[in-house]
Parts: structure tokens; C-alpha cells; sequence
């Protein structure tokens, strides 16, 4: 047992919780309730305490957040990271120390500059507290939360000089999943003595966030943003004094240029008002003459959240006056006028644009026409209202507000989709098409913005409107508010690719999800339309894989989950192979397609969802995510028919349009056939296999999901070229180990598949820190490669399964058509002529469905292959027999035993002087 799991035992929580000061609730007169959150004022008690395999837990059931004595810590934001957390526990509970396990990490600058900040914290508080008008519970709380510092720095340069330093407080920014620090920003008490300069950075400050505590950020409903950590803490000051602002946060982006490399996923679910500076409207000449710069940081954040669907309002500066940021506003008016400008937000139907002229250039230049009519158009947080001027019997005017919609419309922008052609192979687009996504907020769906895509004589049609957004009151003013809102098209334009994984986008590798698409059918084009990949740290990489290597012999489910994670390397390789999951019953097949689809989000569709056509071109399309399809094989021949012809065209890419409208279809995503009996036998080039055995241990209950989404930032970083340089390594590697000439066309295609596979499992190894030399996991990757190909030596060509279904018919008696067996030494051969095979299969009616299945349909093709494969007695064999009294011409003459190494063996007659067709004989 590891020192943390035996300290995780020791520790009783409900101590724990009452040294963290966190009240019980009474439960029958006795204090042995549930407890009160330690983050947070909740009025009835919500986190509970309980027993798990001899182990405490709690769980706070209002956030859900869960787990150890560790987490409680982490949760409460006593301590930063699990090793204060152990130390923390060691030194309250006088618990010995743990014996050293392995060095610890040296501490990178930022961390060593946050622990000195740290070290003299309380002389921050004069400074914020009586200059800024930061609370001083707050200031208390920031340095509890190890995210407020202290700085006395001063350089070799004289005071007055740029970076001279001095007295500044230390901003401590942390990483808001894995909390470790990532940068430290100095806000100067006296900006003069560095030169005039008030801030400095240390870190990476343009993708970094400033908050007082991440475990708030994670537990608010609604998150301020604002530009600089001062304005941050207060925004605090006010939340911790307002009762209708609790579930309330603040976020700083460290000023207003470092916009566009944050990562705003972490906001996802949650109602967001954009606070920047009101500065005023620049006067140098230029192009940015006129603009605010606090303005174009908010407009920037706007349009990077909308494109992620998240909800997101400015405030309104116009009840700021002079005032140029949240922390004035504290200073000068006091807490409450903060409250009412945070809550204040802007009421225009283009946000940004404002309906009475200022001095400010406004986003968009509407024409008059338009402008004399945009001031009527007011907007809520998801309603739209109209308003019109009605004059009473005393001739005195005033604005009646009528009801326009139930919803607000967040932006109607321009997207431009890439072609197909050049999202699959990165080629110069020359094919774009331009649709209109409407991004819509209404009340079902709280902060979460709802997204359609219309075309161009789509747009105007109001019932598409009502379908996904609501009621509209006013049809004739919803238009007029529609052709306003075609001026701001550019806002939230962007450059999109229709395609859910690894795709070319301008000539570049990208990582595209499905809320990145711009489906218009997005439920019938994408099964992944909505699908957001699974994150989370790259050391949960390791792990995972080395448990799916143990879980079944032959590294047999790690070359499963490497082929998943394989198939995003389409767009490189330009092709994937399928992959046949074979296993008897009860062998745990289901239950491993179960983990999996838990492990990387993949989808498994069942039979029943796959009983048409189009039901399965829609679960493979614009994808590199990988799909599977459950028990093929017991579908109707018609059905698997089609699935097999599919599969053929989704090997590489396909492009399809179906319908009235003929919408687009991407035909590529890798499919996983799994069943005991897949029936690919026109596939075997295609195909990769895999075969359940031996039972190992089981798959962790707790096995932490795969990192997909960092598994792919790290595919598309690597060069094209390197990538398409090791699978020629690998495929020389495996052609050296191949128990089967790979000169024929079959066998080196197959080789090829697996050598697809050998690269991802190389680029894994190095993704994940595995060592590069596990060679086990190579012998059984090459073991199964070698097993396919001996197994299927006898499968692989069409005119196999010609011969096959022929020579059965002859067996029944039921070719109608002259053939004759006939001795030549030690051989027998069977004179028969190829039109007449052809014409057999394509008339007969219980032979049509394979006829329409095959890949050859021409006897010319037929007779080519059988003289490549060497079946036929000579080469140029066209002989005349005599069969029934009749001269038969052009007749072509199978060795039989050169079949018999194919496998094929029809049944001879006892006497071969006497051998006929199946109408009569020949005596």
C-alpha cells in the first residue's frame, strides 16, 4: 500500500471537518448530520460523510464534487496540490512521515517565484485594503488560497528606470484543473519607481487566468470577466457582500491583448458578463482611431465564446460616466453601485453596437435606414422585445415595449465551410460554400447557446425559427430584425471545417470537434455532431493502456484501443483499416466495447440501427472518430450487402450527396465490426483483426479516461512527413516478419494495414512516456498479422468466390449450362467456359444478391484472374469438347489440383468417361 493510501485511512473525516471549522447539521437533537459546504453560504447542509471498502469519503451532492481527506483540502482550498495537502494532514494529525519514494521535481521559475511571494503575503493587505477598497476577508481568503503575494524586488537599475521594480503585490495564477502555477504577475504600488510601468509578468501570461480560488470558479453559476486580478478581487468584495451574487465569481484575463490564446472551454455551462476597462476612444490616426481598446478586448472575448456556445453579455458602460474599471467604480460609488453596474447589461440587439451615437466608432456601421430602425430592437438575457412610440389624446409620446420573441438571437454569423476534398487530403480549397450559423439563447436552455445553420433561402423561413428557438409574437418586426442583424454577419465569421476529429484546415493539421461544426442536418451528417473529446492529464495515458494490455492475452484489447486511437491518423496516411473484433460467447467482448466507449467516447450502434441504407451512411459520415457496428452478420444478406460496399468506400474517403437537397456526406469513419461471425470476405484487404482469448484482469472500476483530446493536439503537431516516414519503417519491419509472400497484391495490402497500426502504437509509446523497446506488444501485433494472413491465403480473390459458388452448383446439379471433367495425366481438369459462369450467377434469381455483392461482374476480368492465380491448364487454354453430342467451343480447363490448394474440391464423377452437364450426359 503506497504512504498516501495508508494516510487516507488514518485520517478520519469528521474530525478533519471539524478542525476546517465546516458546521453539522442536527439529526435527531444530535450534531450528527450532514455538513455546510466549506467554499460556499448554503442554507441547508449538503456534503455528507460515508464509509467505501473500509475508506471515508464525502461528497458534496450540490456540485458533486467527491472523494478523500485529500480532495476535502484541495476542495476547502486549504492547500494547492497533494503534496501540501499530505503535509498539511501529517503536521494536524501528528501522523510520522513518509518514507521517500523518488526525489521530488525541481521547481520551475514560476513556482519558485510564487513560494517566495508567498512567504510574506500580509504585507499586501495595506495596499488593498486601504488604497484599493478590497475587503479584507477577501484579501484573508486570496492568501489562504496561495493566489496573493508579496514582492520587494528591486533590480541593480535606480529607481525611475523601466523594471527597477519595487513594493508590488504578487498575483499567483494557477492552472484551474491541475492548480499547479503557471505564471506570477506584479501589480506595483508605485508604478514611478519602475519606470512608469505597472505591471510585470513572469510565465506564460497570454494563455494564463487569475482567480481567487479555482474551486470557486468551478462551483459559480456566473463568472465576471474583467482584465486585471485588482478588479477581480473586487468584483469578490462585492459577491461576499451581496446575498443575490453567491454563486457569483470573477475571472481576470491579465489585459486586454491577451484575448486570444486563452483556453475558454473551462466556461462552458455558465452565464458570463464581460467587464472590461471603459477606456476611452483612441485619437492617434490610423485604422484603430476611434476604437476603445477595453471595447475590442470585450468584442474579441464575445466572439471566442459564442463560437463555443457559451452565453455571454457586456455590461453596459453608459452608466459607468468617466469611471474606467470595476475597481473605480468600488472605490468612488461603493459596493452596491458596483452591484447594480455588474448586473446592468447592454439592452442592443447587436452587442457592441450601441442605438444612441457616442463618440466611440461603434462595431458595426449600419446604415441610416437600418440605424433609425435598430434603436426599437431590445434584447434580455433570452427575450427580444420591440419598441414602438405611441402618442396619447394629449399629444404626448411615450415607448410602449411589445413582445417580439421568446428568445434572444446571440449572433447570426458568416461561415465559410471548407470543401471535402481539401478538409481529407489538405489540397488548395477551391470548393468553399458559405451557410449562416444562428447562435440562439432561450429559456429551456438556461446559459447554454442552441446553434442552427441555414442556408441562404433558409434564413427568412420562420418556422425554422419556432423549431429551435421558440415563439415569435411579430413575425413582420422579426424580420426587419433579421435584415439588421445580415450587417453584422462578420461577427463570430469564421473559417470552419464540416469534420469531427484530425483534419486539414488551410493546408494544416487541426483538431475539430463537434461543436466546431457547421452541420445543417447535423442529427443525419455527423453521429458526432455534439461531441466534445474526453480530456484530462497525459499521465492518464499510461495507465490506461498498460490496463487494456492486461486485461486480455496477446496485448489483444491494447491493439483494440490502439487502433481507436489510430484512426484520427487517417487524415496522414490518406487510409484506415476496419477492424474485425472476433470472440466466442461469454469471452467479455461486450463488456470491453462497453469500457471503451467509456474510455475514448466512442459510439457502438446496435443491429437494429442499422437496418436501412441511409441509416448506415449517417453513422460513418465526416468523421475519423471511430464507430462500431454490432453483430453484422446477423442482418439481412441485403443489408449486409450494402454495409460491405460501404465499408469498401470508407477505407479512404467517399463523398455522396442524398436527397431533395442533396446534402453532403463524408463517407471515412473506421469501422469496428465485432460479432463471432463477421462476414468480410470481400473485405480482407481492409481489415485488421483481433481475436478475444485469454481472460486477464479486469479494467479497473476507477481507470481514468483516456486523454483524447491532448492525444490529438499531440498528432497534429507532429510533421506530415515524419509520420508518413515511420509507417514506411514499420512497413519494411513487418514485411521482413510476414510468413506469406508479400509480392501478391493481397498480402502486402494487409501487411500495409498493420503497419498503420505499428505507427500509432509508436507514437503512443512516445505520447505517453511507455518505453519504446516493449517489443511483446510488436511480436503480438506481428503474431496477428501473420494469423490473418495464413488463415485468409485461400480468401482473397474474387474469382475464389466465383469458383466456390460454381462448383457448389455443379455439386447440386443445378448448372444448367456444358461442362465436362476429363483426366490429363495425374491431373483431372474441369472444361467450363467463363460467360457461362457469369450468366449463371447474374439469371439465376437465388444467386442475384452475390452476384450484385461481387466486385467482378465481366467474364474478360474472370478469365484475367484465373490465368494470374495459374488455375487454368495453359495459359491461353480455348478448347472444343464434345459434350451431349455437341461441339462446345472456347471452353477453358481448370486444374483441379491446383484449385485444391485454394481450397476448392468439387465433388468427381465415379466414372470420368462418363461426365456431362447437369442437363444430360455424354455417353
Amino acid at each position: 500500500m503506497s504512504s498516501l493510501e495508508a494516510l487516507k485511512q488514518k485520517v478520519d473525516l469528521h474530525e478533519l471537518a471539524d478542525r476546517l471549522g465546516m458546521r453539522r447539521a442536527s439529526r435527531n437533537g444530535q450534531g450528527n448530520g450532514m455538513y455546510h459546504s466549506p467554499v460556499r453560504e448554503d442554507k441547508h447542509p449538503s456534503l455528507s460523510v460515508f464509509s467505501r471498502e473500509g475508506v471515508q469519503r464525502w461528497k458534496d451532492h450540490a456540485t458533486g464534487e467527491g472523494g478523500s481527506c485529500i480532495d476535502l483540502l484541495l476542495y476547502a482550498g486549504v492547500v494547492q496540490s497533494v503534496a501540501e495537502a499530505s503535509q498539511w494532514l501529517r503536521q494536524v494529525f501528528s501522523l510520522p512521515e513518509a518514507a521517500p519514494s523518488m526525489p521530488r521535481a525541481r521547481q520551475n521559475k514560476e513556482e519558485w517565484l510564487a513560494s517566495r511571494c508567498l512567504q510574506q503575503s500580509r504585507e499586501v493587505e495595506p495596499y488593498l485594503i486601504n488604497e484599493r477598497g478590497i475587503s479584507e476577508s477577501v484579501v484573508t481568503y486570496g492568501r489562504n488560497s496561495k493566489t496573493l503575494g508579496y514582492s520587494s524586488y528591486t533590480s541593480s537599475k535606480p529607481a525611475g528606470d523601466v523594471f527597477h521594480g519595487g513594493p508590488a503585490v504578487a498575483f499567483i495564477c494557477r492552472d484551474l484543473i491541475r492548480r499547479n502555477v503557471t505564471a506570477v504577475e506584479y501589480r506595483y504600488f508605485d508604478p514611478a519607481l519602475n519606470g512608469g510601468v505597472k505591471n510585470h509578468c513572469h510565465g506564460q501570461k497570454a494563455a494564463a487566468f487569475w482567480c481567487l480560488n479555482p474551486g470557486n470558479l468551478k462551483a459559480a453559476n456566473t463568472v465576471v470577466l474583467v482584465e486585471s486580478p485588482i478588479n477581480a478581487l473586487s468584483v469578490e468584495t462585492a459577491i461576499e457582500q451581496c446575498s443575490s451574487m453567491r454563486d457569483w465569481a470573477s475571472l481576470a484575463v491579465l489585459g486586454a491583448s491577451n484575448v486570444r490564446e486563452k483556453e475558454w472551454h473551462l466556461l462552458q455551462g455558465k452565464k458570463i458578463i464581460i467587464a472590461m476597462d471603459n477606456d476611452p476612444p483612441l485619437d492617434q490616426p490610423g485604422k484603430r482611431e476611434g476604437f476603445s481598446p477595453g471595447a475590442e478586448a470585450a468584442w474579441q472575448i464575445h466572439e471566442q465564446l459564442l463560437a463555443l456556445n457559451i452565453a455571454c453579455h457586456l455590461v453596459d458602460h453608459r452608466r459607468w460616466c468617466d469611471l474606467n474599471d470595476v475597481n473605480d467604480i468600488l472605490r468612488e460609488k461603493g459596493v452596491e453601485t458596483l452591484r447594480r453596474s455588474l448586473i446592468n447589461l447592454e439592452p442592443w440587439l447587436i452587442p457592441g453596437v450601441s442605438g444612441k451615437k457616442d463618440k466611440r466608432r461603434p462595431r458595426v456601421n449600419l446604415p441610416e435606414h437600418d440605424y433609425t430602425r435598430y434603436w426599437q430592437f431590445r434584447v434580455r438575457e433570452d427575450f427580444t422585445s420591440f419598441q414602438r412610440e405611441v402618442t396619447s389624446r394629449n399629444g404626448e409620446t411615450r415607448l410602449v415595449n411589445e413582445d417580439l420573441c421568446g428568445f434572444r438571437i446571440a449572433a447570426l454569423s458568416s461561415i465559410r465551410i471548407q470543401s471535402a476534398a481539401a478538409t481529407m487530403s489538405g489540397s488548395e480549397d477551391s470548393q468553399p460554400s458559405v451557410v449562416f450559423a444562428a447562435s440562439v439563447q432561450s429559456a429551456r436552455h438556461g446559459q447554454r447557446l442552441i446553434r442552427q445553420v441555414f442556408t441562404d433561402d433558409q434564413l427568412y423561413n420562420p418556422d425554422r425559427w419556432r423549431s429551435f428557438g421558440g415563439a415569435i409574437y411579430k413575425p413582420l418586426q422579426f424580420s426587419r430584425m433579421l435584415n439588421i442583424l445580415e450587417r453584422a454577419t462578420h461577427i463570430g465569421g469564421r473559417e470552419a471545417v464540416n469534420f469531427v476529429g484530425v483534419a486539414w484546415r488551410n493546408g494544416h493539421l487541426s483538431v475539430n470537434e463537434g461543436p466546431d461544426s457547421y452541420f445543417t442536418e447535423p442529427d443525419k451528417q455527423c453521429p458526432y455532431h455534439n461531441l466534445q473529446f474526453p480530456s484530462g492529464a497525459v499521465a492518464d495515458a499510461a495507465p490506461v493502456i498498460q490496463a487494456f494490455q492486461a486485461t486480455f492475452g496477446f496485448n489483444a484489447a491494447a491493439q483494440l484501443l490502439c487502433w481507436s486511437l489510430g484512426t484520427h491518423l487517417k487524415a496522414v496516411l490518406g487510409f484506415w483499416p476496419h477492424m474485425v473484433l472476433q470472440a466466442d460467447k461469454g469471452a467479455g467482448k461486450s463488456t470491453l466495447i462497453k469500457r471503451l466507449e467509456n474510455t475514448i467516447g466512442f459510439t457502438m450502434f446496435s443491429g437494429q440501427s442499422l437496418q436501412t441504407e441511409f441509416r448506415l451512411v449517417t453513422s460513418v459520415s465526416h468523421t475519423s472518430q471511430p464507430v462500431g457496428w454490432e453483430e453484422l452478420s446477423a442482418r439481412r444478406s441485403d443489408v449486409i450487402d450494402k454495409a460491405v460496399a460501404l465499408l469498401q468506400e470508407t477505407y479512404q474517403y467517399t463523398i455522396t450527396r442524398r436527397g431533395a437537397e442533396l446534402t453532403e456526406y463524408v463517407l471515412c469513419a473506421p469501422v469496428l465490426l465485432a460479432g463471432e461471425d463477421v462476414p468480410v470476405q470481400s473485405l480482407l484487404g481492409k481489415v485488421v483483426r483481433v481475436e478475444l482469448t485469454r481472460k486477464g484482469a479486469l479494467l479497473p472500476d476507477d481507470l481514468p479516461r483516456f486523454p483524447l483530446r491532448q492525444w490529438l493536439q499531440f498528432l497534429v503537431r507532429l510533421s506530415p512527413e515524419r509520420v508518413r516516414e515511420m509507417y514506411w519503417e514499420h512497413l519494411d519491419y513487418l514485411k521482413g516478419f510476414c510468413s506469406s509472400n508479400t509480392g501478391k497484391n493481397g498480402v502486402s495490402r494487409m501487411v500495409a494495414n498493420y503497419a498503420a497500426m505499428a505507427v500509432c502504437w509508436s507514437l503512443l509509446c512516445e505520447f505517453s512516456g511507455l518505453p519504446g523497446e516493449q517489443d511483446v506488444m510488436m511480436v503480438d501485433m506481428v503474431q496477428s498479422m501473420n494469423h490473418h494472413v495464413l488463415e485468409t491465403s485461400n480468401e482473397r480473390e474474387p474469382w475464389v468466390w466465383i469458383l466456390e459458388i460454381i462448383l457448389g452448383e455443379i455439386d447440386a446439379g443445378s448448372f444448367p449450362r456444358p461442362y465436362k471433367f476429363e483426366t490429363n495425366g495425374d491431373d483431372c481438369l474441369l472444361y467450363i467456359r467463363t460467360p457461362h459462369i457469369m450468366q449463371h450467377l447474374s439469371q439465376t434469381s437465388a444467386l442475384r444478391p452475390k452476384f450484385d455483392a461481387l466486385p467482378v461482374k465481366s467474364d474478360r476480368v474472370l478469365k484475367k484472374q484465373l490465368i494470374k492465380a495459374g488455375v487454368l491448364a495453359r495459359e491461353n487454354d480455348d478448347r472444343e469438347r464434345r459434350i451431349d453430342g455437341k461441339r462446345c467451343a472456347h471452353m477453358s480447363g481448370l486444374s483441379l489440383n491446383r484449385l485444391e490448394g485454394y481450397g476448392l474440391s468439387p465433388m468427381l464423377p465415379d466414372d470420368l468417361a462418363h461426365v456431362g452437364s447437369g442437363v444430360c450426359n455424354e455417353q
